[in-house]
């Protein structure tokens, strides 16, 4: 069974979907956008020399970022009105002029001529980026989303990892003969617009929106059309940050490898090969722990991740082989932490809005280049910062931002966490529904044990707020803290819940913003508490749209005689079977809450 929707197309005898040839497109734009910018790099470097290394690549990465400001949000709505497939054929065919045209000005070894060629090759990037990610939805089923944003966002660095060697590697065997590695660069281009050719017509989404010059104001209108949904703001945020982080990386690398590590341009430019690698890998994980869904609680855990690895390789100093690893896992964690964001920007998106969104996410997010391009030289050419140094500055910067964003993530991170507890701790078998509904739902259950909510956690994927008898609230510190960590409520008595005006109106709320409701109840008043509570729910909470569903857990005994390598897990880890019965209510209504 494949994730794509549609039709195949041959190549060379081969069919090829949709969604594979959307990548073989993005994967050869990405390819030549890495090499080119490496090269023009290095040119400039060439012609104004070694120790103007760091005031060129901020300059260089300010003219990048120029065309994104300018044009992404109109690319975005070029996106919402028109076919994103021709969209992305058009973009292809501009690629093709635009190197042909970065051929002749290396002739001309001047400053700016270089500089109008990253300008354009950011242009036609500017174009693409809405469509790429805006058409994934319209070419992949829907629980595919995750999967596919992770094949993409792997692929999109490996091309990285291929564009930087190339680039550093091209410079070197032709002795710096920019010209005839740009024709190499034209190759690749022509490639990528006959791939994009077998990407599957896609219709327009059918918006009215009109063309305008205000960009500032067009992104300012997407961000307060979807800051009902406050999850989706705080990602498309986070993801713009990670931008910032990663431009900040390319650009203060070369200079750390050729001041605090003795290397030349070139070499250090090959160190961006393992950071694109730890990048692609960490795409793939993250797409792979999410599965179907989209789980923002990995998103604080990458984070961290990046932040302790930039302090790390300024400890380090000139230690290359512990730089190495560092930079890698550098790139890991910033795989772990954009996935999850990208996914839940699309798949939360409003389909007429979706290219808007994501064109205002791609322009908040090469704000963050250009922030970057003038922190490096804001540090170098200012406070004279050596570049170590400006990579735990970047690491403190990512520990504020990301205390900000963990703030709104906390629920998910939070359910995230009690789930890998409730994996390592029970050996879990799922019956039924595995929770992973399109709308909410509220569960009840029989209370018997503190680590039923942890069980719950891990069954399903989405939100939760759990009601317990408060006779049931701990009494031992651990227990308290991680009964706050999942944010149990906990109410005078269960049976009371169907006239608590507090708990009903909670409830409510919850559901309204996406949220699974579970109520353990005591189990010698199951059969009559259940039957209270769908009265309750069929009478007073119809305005949202869920689900009330009866669930059994049985847990077992640990294996205490297991063979050590085939069961060794059973020794250390409770069987558990939760079985989710069939609807006993369903209230579905036209809802605005938004899917997790």
């Amino acid at each position: 069974m494949t994730m794509e929707r549609g039709e195949t197309k041959p190549l060379f005898g081969l069919r090829i979907s949709s969604l594979t040839a959307l990548n073989i497109t993005q994967f050869l734009g990405a390819l030549n956008d890495n090499i080119f910018k490496l090269l023009i790099g290095y040119f400039l470097i060439d012609i104004h020399g070694i120790a103007s290394t760091q005031k060129i690549l901020a300059g260089a990465g300010g003219v990048f970022v120029i065309p994104f400001l300018l044009f992404l949000s109109s690319a975005g709505t070029l996106a919402d009105r028109f076919s994103k497939s021709r969209i992305i054929v058009f973009t292809k065919a501009l690629e093709v002029f635009i190197v042909a045209f970065a051929i002749w000005t290396f002739t001309l070894n001047s400053t700016i001529a270089s500089f109008i060629v990253l300008f354009f090759m950011a242009t036609q990037s500017a174009i693409f980026g809405p469509s790429k990610y805006g058409i994934i939805p319209e070419i992949v089923e829907q629980e595919n989303i995750s999967k596919a944003n992770g094949l993409l966002t792997s692929f999109t660095f490996l091309a990285c990892i291929i564009g930087t060697f190339f680039a550093s590697f091209l410079t070197q065997i032709t002795g710096r003969n920019f010209i005839l590695t740009s024709i190499f660069c034209l190759g690749i281009s022509v490639l990528g617009l006959a791939s994009s050719f077998l990407i599957r017509k896609t219709p327009s989404a059918g918006s009215e929106k009109k063309f305008t010059p205000w960009f500032f104001w067009d992104v300012y209108q997407t961000i307060r059309k979807v800051s009902a949904e406050p999850s989706l703001v705080a990602a498309i945020f986070a993801s713009a940050f990670f931008l910032f982080l990663g431009a900040f990386f390319q650009l203060n690398m070369i200079p750390y490898a050729i001041h605090a590590l003795g290397l030349s341009d070139i070499e250090g430019g090959y160190l961006f090969l393992v950071t694109a690698l730890g990048i692609g890998i960490g795409s793939v994980v993250a797409g792979y722990i999410s599965g179907k869904q989209v789980e923002l609680g990995l998103v604080p855990i990458g984070a961290l991740g990046v932040i302790f690895n930039c302090f790390f390789i300024d400890a380090v100093g000139d230690n290359l082989y512990f730089v190495i690893p560092i930079v890698f896992f550098m790139g890991f964690f910033g795989g772990i932490y954009v996935v999850p964001l990208d996914s839940f920007i699309q798949f939360s998106s409003p389909n007429i809005l979706r290219g808007q969104v994501v064109a205002a996410a791609n322009f908040l997010s090469f704000v963050g280049v250009f922030l970057a391009s003038l922190l490096l030289f804001f540090l170098s050419e200012v406070l004279d910062v050596p570049p170590n140094t400006g990579f735990s500055i970047l690491g403190g910067i990512t520990l504020v931002v990301i205390a900000l964003f963990s703030y709104q993530f906390y629920d998910y991170l939070a359910r995230f966490v009690a789930m890998t507890i409730s994996r390592l701790r029970f050996s879990m078998e799922i019956f039924g529904s595995d929770g992973a509904a399109d709308h909410p739902v509220v569960y009840l259950s029989e209370y018997k044990a503190w680590n039923d909510s942890l069980l719950f956690m891990g069954s399903q994927r989405r939100r939760m707020r759990i009601f317990v008898d408060a006779e049931q609230e701990a009494v031992r510190p651990w227990l308290k803290f991680l009964y706050r960590l999942l944010r149990i409520v906990f109410i005078p008595e269960v049976e009371s819940i169907h006239r608590n005006a507090k708990c009903a109106k909670k409830i409510t709320k919850w559901l309204s913003k996406g949220f699974s409701i579970c109520i353990l109840i005591e189990p010698e008043r199951f059969d009559v508490e259940s039957a209270r509570l769908a009265e309750f729910f069929r009478t007073f909470i119809t305005d949202v749209d869920y689900s009330l569903i009866p669930v059994t857990i049985h847990k077992g005994e640990k294996e205490k005689h297991a063979r050590f390598f085939a069961r060794a897990s059973r020794i250390f880890r409770t069987p558990a079977e939760v079985t989710f019965h069939s609807p006993i209510l369903s209230e579905r209504i036209e809802s605005n809450a938004q899917i997790d």
